[in-house]
């Protein structure tokens, strides 16, 4: 698990410094820094090879491609580095980097820390992606390599999560803190909070091997009958933009760190309502979830799970981004705290208040 993140002269901060808990919420207006947060862990995620190796920072990789060295420096920035430090249960990790302007590979000036990379428990290898860009509805899905899918690749897109689903769905769930109901395979959960946030709804999954492709269809349950097999660019676009999210969360097992970006996108309240709750259940069972989101529905969703005692609140928490006008316009964040009955110690202006200012100019 992440414990802390720093960042110095990362593209909208000079400095900030995060302490992270098991499910972790980053809100604020667009262009505060959330996405910034979720950068620098994914940058350092993917570059950890070649930071051992050649001693660089890879601006491009499997998860982010942030351009290049004049892209990412804090352009208030006194000295021409970039520090990225990252602890963890058992080790530190602090990186400062050189800053070359047009170069898409930044040279390592210091590594500082018990940096431990002689295993498979280092956290890199445990860090999954899922990018607000997912899938849409299409009539077929390309298909990967049968390994890298086993091992959850799921693409920072999440294009390979249907072939996943169909290779690996009668696998038992390793984060019993998500079963709903009796059934504990990854297939028959993906189904059951699949039914909570778009009610009725079933994937159905074929793959062909010699086309090297998938095929994604949706079937209803409606009481005890089920109805025909619908293509998905029939159905509405939400349900497959979920499904990869769904499928990430119920097959994550402790020990993994999930960042999602915008999971609630384009799906109705209260299955943003829903999704907060499956939220809270992957975080209760030792898993690490960081996520950026737009939406009232999924705090409210954890805040009701912390409520009926799913989750601790200690193992939650808000950061809410912000600049600061009496500061320069600094970047900043502030972290409402969360009590045992869903209640927050603070109310900062902007953190999801636009639904009181309204009723304000309403009444």
């Amino acid at each position: 698990m992440l414990k802390e993140l720093t960042l110095q002269n990362f593209k909208c901060f000079d400095k900030i410094k995060l302490d992270f808990s098991a499910l972790n919420v980053l809100t604020g207006l667009n262009g505060m820094g959330k996405s910034t947060v979720m950068q620098g862990i994914l940058l350092l995620g993917q570059s950890q090879h070649s930071i051992m190796s050649e001693q660089a920072l890879s601006l491009k990789g499997k998860f982010v491609n942030l351009g290049v060295g004049q892209d990412i420096l804090f352009e208030k920035a006194e000295k021409d580095e970039i520090g990225i430090s990252i602890g963890t249960e058992n080790t530190t990790e602090q990186y400062l980097f050189g800053y070359q302007p047009e170069a898409d590979v930044l040279p390592l000036k210091s590594r500082v820390g018990n940096i431990d990379k002689s295993g498979d428990s280092a956290w890199e290898n445990h860090l999954y992606y899922l990018s607000a860009y997912r899938i849409e509805p299409q009539f077929l899905y390309h298909i990967e390599n049968e390994k890298e899918v086993s091992e959850r690749y799921f693409a920072k897109n999440g294009e390979f999560s249907i072939q996943y689903l169909k290779l690996h769905g009668g696998d038992d769930v390793a984060n019993r803190s998500v079963l709903l109901g009796s059934k504990k395979t990854i297939a028959d959960q993906v189904k059951a909070w699949m039914d909570l946030i778009s009610p009725g709804v079933s994937p159905v999954i074929t793959v062909n091997t010699s086309s090297r492709t998938a095929e994604l269809k949706y079937e209803y349950i409606e009481g005890r009958d089920k109805t025909n097999s619908y293509k998905s660019v029939n159905v509405g676009f939400g349900i497959t933009y979920v499904l990869p999210v769904v499928i990430a969360l119920t097959s994550a097992k402790p020990g993994d760190i999930i960042l999602l970006e915008n999971p609630e996108a384009h799906i109705h309240p209260k299955g943003q309502r829903m999704l907060g709750e499956l939220l809270a259940a992957v975080g209760a069972g030792g898993v690490q979830v960081i996520l950026e989101t737009h939406s009232d529905h999924v705090m409210n969703g954890i805040r009701v799970a912390v409520k009926k005692r799913r989750l601790d609140p200690e193992n939650t928490r808000f950061f809410y981004f912000y600049k600061d006008t009496n500061d320069s316009y600094r970047h900043k964040v502030v972290c409402p705290t969360l009590d045992e009955n869903g209640r927050l110690d603070k109310w900062p202006e902007g953190f999801f208040d636009e639904w009181d200012n309204a009723l304000l100019e309403l009444l």
